[in-house]
């Protein structure tokens, strides 16, 4: 049963990213009740999205989608702040995260997140990066080049607690207006890449515009919003630590300059390269041709785009340009 059509919860928050004794964590507690879906488990060896997976999606303005999970009459309403789910299978609407239900002030505006919910599907964290500075409870102020970490209110529709500071960006060379993050896809442990495996946690990043960080020898690494950056955490939060590679050079493949605004990779997928990405702007690149809020593919196996595997416009009714989201297996 769906998470938004059950009154019963599961009172649980796992730990999300620890690895490293030093890395940040969630507290626990346990009850009984429903998962957040019904999504089943397991990823296919040509997993890429589809219309009957499970979306969760933020929008860059405020509307309402439909139809409601649950409620073919009814409508999700939504800011640009907050968050909600797409059940491909059922071809319906539901809440996920709203702004202000989790103490946040209605201004916010999500540009980035990554939303984890592990099987049984009960426990659920998801990862933000906000446009502008935003007060998080608990956190205090974030920048946009910040990622913080919510955990789910399992006895809420749509409420998070728990914030708590991921990635201070100052910390590691994100400090200009272009340097904002504005995709992000944080992998779970075991998915990562070889050689990356010791990471306390691996984050990939695109960022708004042009970019200059430091690599793992302290070179420079510079670059624009049609990249994906990978860092490789050693250290979180207020005083994060680690270290920069260039998981994806957008440039060197064709894409436009600073045409990516969402990225996200699949659990399951330990394969160096493979990950499914938003546009701002049209592109025509080896087979992916479309625009905004279509989801395209690249992977290393092939060395080229595809897509679009997934257009919001045409597959359901949303108006508004998606700019984040998250793909769970359908």
């Amino acid at each position: 049963m769906s998470r938004f059509r059950s009154s019963a919860r599961v009172t649980a928050v796992v730990v999300a990213l620890v690895m490293l004794a030093a890395f940040v964590g969630l507290s626990s507690a346990a009850g009984g009740g429903a998962p957040r879906w019904s999504a089943p488990v397991g990823i296919t060896p040509d997993d890429i999205s589809h219309p009957n997976d499970y979306y969760i999606v933020s929008f860059t303005g405020s509307g309402a989608v439909g139809p409601a999970c649950g409620d073919p009459n009814g409508t999700i309403p939504y800011k640009h702040g907050d968050v909600v789910l797409y059940e491909g299978p059922n071809e319906c609407w539901g809440p996920w995260f709203s702004a202000t239900r989790s103490g946040l002030s209605a201004a916010a505006d999500v540009n980035a997140m990554h939303d984890r919910c592990r099987p049984p599907f009960d426990v659920c964290d998801t990862y933000f990066s906000f446009k502008a500075q935003t007060a998080i409870p608990g956190v205090g102020a974030v920048q946009p080049q910040d990622v913080v970490v919510g955990s789910w209110d399992p006895d809420s529709v749509d409420a998070y607690e728990n914030f708590q500071m991921v990635f201070d960006g100052s910390d590691v060379g994100l400090t200009t207006k272009a340097e904002r993050i504005d995709g992000l896809s944080v992998f779970d442990p075991g998915d990562e890449p070889d050689g990356y495996d010791e990471c306390a946690a691996l984050l990939l990043i695109s960022t708004a515009g042009a970019y200059r960080v430091s690599d793992a020898w302290g070179n420079p690494l510079s670059g624009g919003g049609e990249d994906v950056l990978g860092f490789c955490m050693t250290n979180s939060g207020s005083s994060t630590a680690g270290y920069w590679f260039l998981y994806h050079d957008g440039s060197a493949e064709g894409l436009p300059a600073n045409a990516l605004v969402g990225l996200d990779h699949q659990v399951g997928r330990r394969a160096f390269g493979r990950f499914e990405l938003l546009t701002g702007k049209p592109i025509a690149v080896d087979a992916a041709h479309g625009g905004p809020s279509e989801v395209f593919n690249f992977t290393s196996q092939t060395g080229e785009y595809d897509g679009p595997t997934f257009s919001f416009p045409e597959l359901t009714n949303a108006d508004d340009p998606v700019d984040s989201f998250t793909l769970h297996e359908g």
